[in-house]
């Protein structure tokens, strides 16, 4: 790992291991980079490339072994996409009636939208229509409500009048048991003949007869009141029928006006008006109107090959670079945001995110969408406090093969890398 201006940088793609154990007390052999290397090289090693004598041979301090792991893992072909993007498609069908504008500017890509502003509106004049018969149906249920209401004020005074008129014919009931009483004396008396006798007896008799039908009209007119408060419920049922078939249709008519879902910049647009396009859900796809996305904030997207990804995990350091389109040596520095945690079942590669903030860079460096280039994770990073064992360039030689190794001697002369 190559440290420059405390910035890091892979040395290479991929993770390397690199093994170095040394006894105490070792002397190199000439073959650590001589020209009698070959001698002192395990023979399958394929001998060893160099031009040092048996003079640069070194004394090397008792250390201990360890391994050292270039911890940077290199994915080349890392895109950029919009934090938030979405394809806007019609819930309508309908003609496309006007392109909205932002500011002075028609809607168009490359115009930046604020969330909620209106991309276009749609002529669907068969929704319209229906809206304004749902809107009359509605204010009629309404009227019906009224007049139900009024009807059941009627039947509440109506019940009231009825109860006032019994009262009036029980009186008349208890008059008419008192003439009867003292015209019955009288006859008893001889006073009186039999005829008014007949007489007060058919008044009596016709007095409580009123009082019942009157006693029945008062039942009579309880049951009128509960019809007509079960008319004022039935007719509020269908008001809040029509009231939400009203929601429904404004809903729907809402739908006519396309907006944005997110502050964002139009990347494409495939409409004009004129244009006729297909609702989202219908027998072939919907229709495309516009797409949108973030680009204040972008998402840095690789993939991760199975043998690498138990060496990245989120919050790990991260450089975007190599990047096509922007100026040599741009990179940008951040962290792996998120990991996808499974492999995708196409590619059996891990997603994985750094997030970029767009707008805190300079315009003209800014990162567009669909850009690519290599996205470097630091896996592990050493500091100067670090304690690691190292070896002089000269322990290092290399094989025909251009590997590195060290060829280490033990006190009784013999070899090994």
């Amino acid at each position: 790992m190559k440290r420059t201006n405390g910035a890091w940088s892979p040395s290479r793609a991929g993770v390397a291991m690199l093994t170095c154990v040394i006894v105490s007390s070792l002397v190199l052999l000439p073959g650590c980079g001589g020209a009698d290397s070959d001698a002192a090289a395990d023979p399958d090693d394929g001998g060893v490339a160099g031009g040092r004598t048996a003079a640069a041979a070194t004394t090397l301090e008792a250390v201990e072994w360890i391994v050292y792991q270039e911890a940077v893992v290199d994915l080349p072909g890392a895109s950029v996409i919009g934090f938030e993007s979405t394809v806007l498609v019609a819930k309508q069908a309908g003609y496309v009636k006007a392109i909205g504008h932002q500011g002075d500017l028609e809607i168009d890509i490359g115009v930046f939208v604020a969330q909620g502003s209106v991309l276009a509106e749609l002529h669907i004049p068969e929704l319209e229509e229906e809206l304004r018969e749902k809107q009359a149906e509605s204010r009629r249920a309404l009227a019906e409500v009224a007049q139900s209401k009024a009807a059941a004020e009627i039947a509440r005074a109506m019940k009231e009048q009825v109860k006032q008129g019994l009262v009036e014919k029980q009186a008349l009931r208890a008059l008419r048991e008192v003439g009867l009483q003292r015209i019955s004396r009288l006859v008893k008396m001889g006073a009186a003949d039999l005829d008014k006798q007949d007489e007060a007896r058919f008044r009596h008799t016709a007095a409580i007869a009123a009082v019942k039908a009157t006693e029945a009209e008062v039942v009579t007119a309880g049951a009128n009141i509960r019809k007509a408060e079960a008319d004022v419920a039935q007719a509020e049922a269908q008001a809040q029928v029509a009231a939400a078939a009203v929601k429904r249709l404004e809903a729907l008519n809402s739908y006519r006006q396309i907006k944005a879902p997110f502050a964002g910049v139009v990347v494409a647009r495939h409409v004009d008006p004129g244009a006729f396009v297909r609702p989202a859900g219908s027998d072939a796809d919907g229709s495309p109107m516009f797409e949108v996305a973030r680009i204040d904030r972008l998402r840095i997207v690789a993939f991760v090959s199975p043998s690498l990804i138990g060496e990245v995990h989120k919050g790990m350091k991260a450089r975007f670079h190599n990047v096509g389109g922007v100026r040599d040596g741009l990179a940008i520095s951040g962290q792996v945001d998120r990991t996808a945690m499974a492999l995708d079942p196409s590619s059996r590669k891990m997603r994985i995110e750094m997030h970029v903030d767009n707008h805190t860079m300079d315009a003209s460096n800014w990162l567009a969408i669909g850009q690519f280039g290599t996205l470097s994770v630091l896996a592990r990073e050493w500091t100067e406090t670090d304690k690691l064992a190292v070896v002089p360039p000269t322990a290092v030689a290399m094989d025909k093969q251009g590997r590195s190794f060290v060829v280490l001697v033990d006190e009784s002369g013999g070899s090994r890398r």
